[in-house]
């Protein structure tokens, strides 16, 4: 740089040498900058990222009195870097709150065998496309004057898809999929005595409004259980309670309960090796006349879901009295679902099911990876649901109601 310098001071009155200097000091600083870009790019550490931690860390960075960023979805794993990530997000989600004068915004993780996506979604079907160039071309300060598009060109590209569903526009960021080996293998494991219990429709044969209003209208609370034992009758406690939320059709992975039980007893050996609960792990929790009240104040009114629910419900109201708690909400039982929906004489496991729908299965055998793995076939059951024009709770129960009058009879011989 020095060598023009001199030469434009010394040809000042030369209109040509001082055109020509200019364009090699621009030429030059063009240099730089692009080498420093490159070397920005070059070096990031990249690592697995589980979508939930990262989409959470971004979420926390906004002030929900100018947007609310709701975390939804099952999470997937992603191989990228965190900080410039969630940098690159919060200022899309800015820009896009700004543009469309939102209050709330989505944030979800897709994935299939060809790729996954980090995806930004907000109610409405407007076009992103007039305003994605400037939004890409936005500087990131913290990262050098590092644009958003960088960003994702490290990652993935910035192949930046639109997609409109479900009432909702959803912009696509192609991102990599976790490299590492983060789904625990397929251990085969007795499962839970299968409770088809008519008993659980009950509370939801007469909801008044609520068993007319349309499904993906209702608040859910989908639930697992983990204990020490299946004998909750012969002194078998919870060790643990996880939920997540589903309203308006969206399962609210950033709105989840999950907590750890002292059950005031030992934990048999047996029942560790199915969610690896250990005594170290609750000594220091709190008992489950604490952690019920506060799983039923999550629950409030709404229908809650399990998978073969006559389980977990037995767990929780044998101490309704004790705790001053009571569960009467509606009951939904996607194992009760699965036998409607496909058939006594295919598997209702969680696991097949699963299989069925192509559903991925992550923290198998915890209480809150069960619970949102649950939530996931729930939403699949109700466009099933749908398609066979049921379209209320009422109706669900209704054609459960028959179809486990049926399956009784044929138990019976």
């Amino acid at each position: 740089m020095q060598s023009p310098l001199i030469r434009l001071r010394v040809a000042a009155g030369n209109p040509t040498i001082v055109e020509r200097e200019s364009a090699n000091i621009e030429a030059a600083i063009k240099r730089v900058t692009d080498g420093y870009q490159r070397a920005l790019s070059g070096w990031w550490p990249m690592a697995d990222l589980n979508s939930a931690d990262l989409f959470a860390f971004v979420a926390h960075r906004f002030d929900e009195q100018t947007v609310k960023v709701t975390v939804t979805g099952l999470p997937v794993w992603l191989h990228g870097d965190s900080h410039s990530l969630s940098l690159a997000m919060e200022t899309l989600i800015r820009q896009i709150s700004e543009r469309f004068n939102l209050a709330e915004v989505d944030l979800a993780a897709t994935e299939d065998e060809q790729g996954c996506w980090v995806e930004i979604g907000w109610a409405g079907s407007t076009a992103a496309k007039p305003a994605l160039e400037r939004w890409l071309t936005q500087p990131l300060p913290s990262l050098g004057g590092m644009r958003v598009r960088d960003v994702l060109d490290h990652h993935a590209g910035s192949d930046i898809g639109q997609e409109h569903r479900s009432g909702h526009s959803w912009l696509r960021l192609p991102m990599r999929k976790g490299i590492e080996q983060h789904y625990q293998a397929k251990v085969i494991l007795p499962t839970r005595p299968e409770f088809y219990d008519m008993a659980l429709l009950d509370a939801a044969r007469d909801i008044g409004e609520k068993g007319r209003q349309p499904l993906r209208s209702l608040t859910f609370i989908v639930f697992d259980t983990e204990t020490t034992g299946l004998q909750p009758s012969q002194g078998d406690r919870m060790v643990q309670i996880g939920a997540v939320r589903i309203v308006n059709g969206r399962i609210l992975s950033g709105e989840s309960f999950n907590r750890i039980i002292n059950p005031g007893r030992q934990i048999p050996v047996e029942s560790i090796k199915f969610h690896g609960i250990t005594d170290d792990m609750v000594k220091d929790k709190p008992p489950l006349g604490v952690v019920l009240p506060q799983f039923k104040a999550f629950a409030a009114d709404a229908v809650l879901v399990a998978h073969n629910a006559a389980f977990d419900l037995k767990f929780l109201r044998m101490h309704e009295r004790e705790f001053g708690v009571t569960f009467d909400n509606p009951v939904l039982d996607t194992m009760m679902l699965s036998n409607y929906l496909d058939g006594p004489e295919t598997g209702h496991s969680l696991d097949a099911i699963c299989d069925r729908l192509g559903i991925s299965i992550t923290d198998r055998h915890t209480a809150l990876g069960d619970a949102i793995v649950t939530a996931a076939v729930l939403m699949n059951q109700i466009d099933a649901l749908e398609s066979r024009g049921i379209t209320t709770l009422e109706q669900v129960i209704k054609e459960l109601d028959m179809n486990m009058v049926l399956h009784e009879r044929q138990r019976a011989f």
